[in-house]
């Protein structure tokens, strides 16, 4: 394991490496975990990617490619012929080559499934059938398993010459035909007589997870949990295999780091990815913004007459779109946060509504009698300071509900509120703002 400082200068090293056309990998990459080599393949350009991954040692790569998150992975399999994937997946786990086969066409997939062991093939065609959201599709099926007819004695003797498997803290008990009977942890093990048998010390109360779980919802509960890793049972009671904390940190990270992008209207996850995919993928949502963006000029052109003949209001619009804009969107990214992590529900969506319409109006009002301020003593003109402030006032309430209103109808209809969300409210912002700033104009001032 080598420091973050280290990885910095092997990454460092390894550019000008490239770059010179150096065909060798320092000493210090020899410390580098699977972990570290995605990190650094994710940290290069793409030309050079490939180059890196042909120094790489063929027993790693599987491993690697499933650390990888999906873009950098699936530009890196788009370089990689169909018989080197055939090899690296023979060399990989069920659970890597999962990650791996969601990167090719589902003919590849199939060959490539066909030139595996049986029991492989088994375990990755079961993995498959689960949609990418559900935990079936990723358990691990590698789990430190003991019969419930065992002693203690018996564990205790077998433990001296087995290795656990990373984040083991307790032994999985099954009865015969494999269903599940509890756990036995290190302290009740040590704390209970060699003769006793494990299926009658086995704690069956410990919380299970089931392969049609959300992959988001068992990383909670493996979280809440206090363990480091939970049983996966299908609807039999049949053991299938567990679920670690170290695989929920990885859901909950890529997770978090999908909602960012997506708050940026950015879908790629490769900071290398080619300018022609990237830009494409950039250009659907400007266009989206600037459909919206052409409703709010049409609002504006509704009241044209009255901005030619009252030239302060052209100038005080963006305070009321911009000061909208804020306020929605920390509501909205509030709102979203809650809905991520599971803590907002119906039951508290009433108080969490009024407590941000709460907020937006103390808000709303202190801002406003700044700005009227501000805009009287500027244009020297006390109807223009009363409707600014009470169009700042309307806009940031009307912000506030739509911060909230949005994200959950969003997510009800099965939309992600992080991706879409941002682009509504600035449209309701911008167009309430205008409407309501320059119509009162219309009314008060001409």
């Amino acid at each position: 394991m080598i420091s973050e400082e280290q990885l910095e200068n092997t990454l460092e090293w390894l550019l000008w490496a490239l770059h010179d056309d150096v065909a060798a990998l320092p000493i210090e990459a020899g410390d580098l975990t699977v972990d570290d080599w995605a990190f650094v393949l994710e940290a290069i350009p793409s030309d050079d990617r490939y180059r890196l991954w042909e120094m790489l040692p063929d027993t790693d790569k599987g491993a690697i490619l499933a650390a990888m998150r999906d873009d950098a992975r699936n530009q890196l399999l788009g370089r990689i012929d169909q018989p080197e994937i055939v090899s690296i997946a023979r060399n990989s786990t069920p659970e890597q080559v999962v990650e791996i086969l969601d990167a090719v066409s589902e003919g590849v997939a199939q060959r490539i499934i066909r030139r595996l062991s049986p029991e492989d093939q088994d375990s990755i065609t079961s993995a498959m059938a689960y949609d990418e959201e559900q935990l079936g599709r990723y358990l691990v099926r590698e789990a430190y398993v003991v019969s419930g007819t065992a002693t203690v004695g018996n564990l205790l003797v077998e433990l001296k010459t087995q290795e656990l498997p990373p984040y083991t803290d307790s032994f999985l008990v099954t009865d015969a035909a494999g269903r599940y009977l509890g756990q036995v942890d290190l302290n009740m093990l040590l704390g209970s007589p060699r003769g006793a048998r494990l299926r009658d010390i086995a704690d069956s109360l410990d919380e299970v997870l089931t392969t049609d779980m959300p992959l988001l919802e068992a990383s909670n509960r493996v979280k809440n949990s206090g363990r480091s890793m939970l049983p996966v049972l299908d609807s039999g009671g049949q053991l299938l295999g567990r679920f670690s904390l170290r695989d929920a940190l990885d859901v909950f990270q890529e997770h978090f780091e999908a909602q960012i992008m997506h708050l940026g209207q950015v879908a790629d996850e490769d900071l290398f990815a080619p300018i022609a995919v990237s830009a494409g993928r950039r250009a659907i949502w400007l266009g989206i913004n600037l459909l919206t963006a052409f409703m709010a000029s049409a609002v504006i052109g509704i009241f044209e007459d009255v901005v030619a003949q009252v030239v302060a209001l052209a100038v005080l619009m963006p305070i009321v779109a911009s000061m909208g804009g804020i306020t929605g969107s920390q509501t909205l990214t509030l709102t979203i946060r809650g809905l991520a992590t599971g803590r907002l529900a119906p039951s508290n969506l009433g108080a969490l509504g009024s407590k941000e319409l709460s907020v937006a109006l103390l808000n709303g009002l202190l801002w406003g009698a700044v700005v009227a301020v501000c805009a009287g003593l500027w244009f020297g003109n006390p109807q223009l300071s009363y409707i600014i402030a009470g169009s700042l006032l309307v806009n940031m309430l009307v912000a506030s509900g739509a911060g909230i209103a949005i994200p959950v109808l969003l997510e009800r209809n099965g939309i992600d509120p992080a991706l879409a969300g941002s682009v509504i409210l600035t449209t309701v912002t911008d167009v309430v703002g205008f409407m309501v700033f320059l119509g009162s104009a219309a009314v008060l001032l001409v």
